[in-house]
């Protein structure tokens, strides 16, 4: 004999209902369903748990019997359940992975097929630039990151991948009606004197305008500065400015208003790296994503 607890739990539902109809509305089944599920109970248990007279139908003993103890039985499986599902949340172990918008997008199937193969972890992906990360992670606000090089923090270390093709491209970001617009690609020196629209310094590319600035000994002239590329990028066609972008956002930013140029200079591909903390000891399941990371 072989009873499931969606029986037991149809049959209850019956009884407290006093309504098949009502019942199989309750359960959100047809009541063709529901009277076969009861058919075969009666035949498992080889009795009638009902009796029909003419006007209503009753519990026979053993209709009794099943409905006494099995509500009790539904209620302990229900208890058991709940313990089971807050027993799992207890036990969720989280991973906080500091990236830029940029790497999140690239990164995501990884970080999705590794939480599918272990389903009590959850990564969380925290957003910002890579010097403001470099800071998090010295701080212990997250436990690793994918980051742009160069190291600005002591406390942490930032190896490349073994792949040296994982990084990305800078563009110079222009409106069609731009007077660079129509240039193959573009020198930091044509740049000097044009009015931009830039990432803060939190991140990597705002900090490469001011040094690339400094070098060439030019005053860089921001019209706007923003944490969201989308809004830096949306302020290039409103403005009239130029912006220093990851080529690799054209992908996730199609505006045909907009024209990427390739800036041509020895320092225009960005290598990136996994940082970590470089005396403290991390959980075996971040090392396993770290190592799985360094196969990069």
């Amino acid at each position: 004999m072989i009873m499931d607890i969606k029986q037991l739990m149809y049959f209850i539902s019956i009884v407290e209902h006093h309504s098949f109809s009502d019942a199989a509305k309750s359960l959100f089944i047809t009541q063709p369903t529901l009277s076969q599920t009861i058919k075969k109970l009666e035949q498992e248990f080889n009795t009638h748990l009902f009796v029909y007279d003419s006007s209503k139908k009753q519990l026979t003993a053993s209709g009794q019997l099943l409905y006494e103890e099995g509500k009790a039985l539904v209620q302990q499986f229900e208890q058991l359940t709940e313990k089971m599902q807050q027993l799992q949340i207890n036990s969720k172990q989280s991973i906080r992975v500091g990236l830029p918008t940029l790497f999140a997008m690239e990164f995501m199937p990884l970080f999705s097929n590794f939480m599918f193969s272990h389903p009590n972890i959850e990564i969380t992906m925290v957003q910002g630039g890579s010097y403001e990360l470099q800071q998090k992670l010295a701080k212990n606000e997250i436990d690793l990151g994918i980051l742009s090089f160069p190291n600005y923090e002591t406390s942490i270390t930032l190896e490349p991948f073994s792949n040296p093709k994982l990084g990305y491209d800078i563009s110079v970001v222009v409106s069609k009606s731009h007077s660079l617009a129509k240039q193959s690609f573009v020198t930091f020196e044509e740049l000097a004197t044009q009015s931009f629209s830039t990432l803060t310094t939190q991140y990597i590319l705002g900090q490469f305008l001011h040094s690339q600035a400094k070098k060439f000994n030019v005053h860089p002239h921001i019209l706007y500065t923003d944490d969201n590329w989308e809004v830096v990028l949306a302020s290039v066609k409103t403005l009239n400015t130029v912006c220093l972008m990851a080529t690799q956002y054209q992908h996730y930013y199609t505006d045909e208003e907009l024209i990427w140029i390739p800036l041509k200079d020895k320092h225009s591909f960005f290598p990136i790296g996994l940082a970590t903390k470089t005396t403290s000891k991390t959980s075996p399941i971040v090392t396993e994503l770290i190592q799985l990371l360094r196969q990069l």
